[in-house]
């Protein structure tokens, strides 16, 4: 139904909300607390929007599902089937996974124009590049563009890093590190945004709202 063809139901007096006939069209109403109805029927509840952490294991696709039959996140949603999966997490990598019904909550942190930045502990082995922790942090040439970590910071014995970045590329992390002669072995992402893993244990899931 059109706002137009609404507002003349609401001055016919043809809608009501908790059992009251509204007289004039402007009174809000929470469509999921009350209960709105239009020739005394009652309208749809819209979908709750649902989000939820979820701390994804290693090997396992952020995909709805996968012809290869690979596991993927929603084999712990199925209770959930309508939820999506908020950004690239990929096979190898583990780590917090955001899954809703948002919309707007999925574009606003998974658009570049938002620049929402992601925090990931990262191990790594090999020799780097002389001086290559200024080269992730002042750019360094990939096959699909110059990349570059917000910042980088050494953890333990230039093998294990907390890095922050803002950039939503496949495998960017584990791409850079290969650029500078460093192999990630293990990638696990710790934050996203305002949203942190926690004390999340891999495979568990709680409500993030």
């Amino acid at each position: 139904m059109s706002r137009r063809k609404a507002e003349d139901a609401i001055r016919e007096g043809r809608v009501a909300v908790d059992g009251v006939v509204l007289k004039e069209p402007g009174v809000t109403a929470d469509p999921l607390t009350s209960v709105i109805t239009l020739d005394g029927n009652p309208l749809p509840k819209p979908e709750e929007k649902r989000t939820y952490l979820f701390y994804k294991p290693k090997g396992v696709v952020t995909t709805k599902s996968d012809p290869d039959g690979k596991p993927t996140v929603m084999d712990y949603f199925k209770d959930e089937p309508s939820l999506n999966p908020v950004g690239r997490l990929d096979f190898d990598s583990e780590g917090l996974l955001l899954m809703t019904h948002d919309g707007d909550l999925l574009l606003k942190l998974t658009h570049p124009r938002y620049g929402v930045q992601k925090v990931y502990e990262v191990e790594v082995e090999g020799v780097g590049k002389p001086d290559y922790l200024n080269l992730l942090l002042s750019g360094v040439s990939l096959a699909d563009g110059v990349g570059r970590f917000d910042s980088c910071r050494v953890i333990r014995n230039h093998k294990e890093f907390e890095v922050v970045v803002s950039e939503g590329r496949n495998r960017f992390v584990r791409r850079m590190f290969g650029e500078m002669g460093l192999a990630v072995k293990k990638l696990k992402r710790v934050r996203m945004g305002e949203y942190t893993l926690g004390t999340l244990k891999p495979g568990e899931r709680k409500k993030a709202n």
